[in-house]
């Protein structure tokens, strides 16, 4: 079997790693020589915790994802929620095969701002996704993973399925949605991105109403299944294009 290399690559500011994680799904697509394994984004939120819902699809089975290895990689003091709950505590120990000295590297590489794109990949792979990332802008540099972390991982990912299940997404991700409402939506079994996508703006105008936190005068929910549509995809730039987009003030 082929040996598995993470080709982490470190941007300027997240909308960068962004940007750059569309055009190497791009590419996967048009190049059939290319085969991308699992690819993630490593940022830090305002409480200098990962952002969790950027790391990739949890199961790495079969090349599905990257999510816990990047999770993995990044030092236990910047994990928040359901992932640094103790899940992978064990793994934490082995680090995959990284020194702690590289990990902290890591973990000061995004300070100020900056984001890094993880991809997973065969061996074969990582010199033409290595290079594709320094033509996006990036610093790109290359981790082996063993068969054996591999699998560790997997066997823990079914556990932290079903926990973030359980809690749901962080639905303050969505422009417009404060604590308040989150609680809320939440409260009336609206837990995820994709079940906020479902609803209508009228829909979700009654779940605040009802769930004691209307929305207040200048706020409405128009554009917050858009969102979370978006947003259960995972496509986090083209939500934040959809943002921006909806700010715009005509001349």
């Amino acid at each position: 079997m082929a040996r598995r290399t993470v080709v982490l690559a470190f941007f300027r500011d997240e909308a960068d790693a962004d940007d750059a994680v569309e055009q190497m799904k791009a590419w996967d697509k048009w190049d059939d020589e290319v085969k991308l394994s699992a690819i993630g984004v490593l940022a830090l939120d305002d409480k200098g915790k990962l952002k969790s819902h950027k790391l990739g699809k949890r199961s790495v089975g079969k090349g599905a994802g990257i999510g816990l290895v990047l999770a993995v990689i990044a030092p236990p003091t910047l994990l928040a929620g359901v992932i640094g709950g103790g899940i992978l505590g064990a793994f934490h120990h082995k680090g995959l095969g990284m020194k702690g000295a590289d990990r902290d590297r890591i973990a000061a590489q995004l300070q100020g701002g900056r984001a890094a794109v993880g991809v997973l990949v065969d061996e074969s792979q990582a010199d033409a996704v290595s290079t594709r990332l320094r033509q996006l802008g990036g610093e790109p540099e290359t981790h082996e993973v063993t068969d054996e972390a591999v699998a560790e991982v997997e066997e823990a990912a079914p556990a932290v399925a079903q926990a973030e299940a359980e809690a749901g997404d962080d639905l303050t991700i969505i422009d417009g949605v404060g604590p308040a409402y989150a609680a809320a939506l939440q409260g009336a079994g609206v837990k995820t991105f994709a079940q906020l996508a479902e609803q209508t703006p009228e829909g979700i105008a009654e779940i605040l109403s009802n769930g004691n936190a209307p929305l207040i005068a200048g706020h409405n929910a128009g554009t917050w299944p858009r969102q979370g549509k978006l947003a259960a995809a995972g496509d986090w730039s083209a939500l934040r294009r959809y943002i921006d987009s909806t700010k715009v003030v005509p001349a």
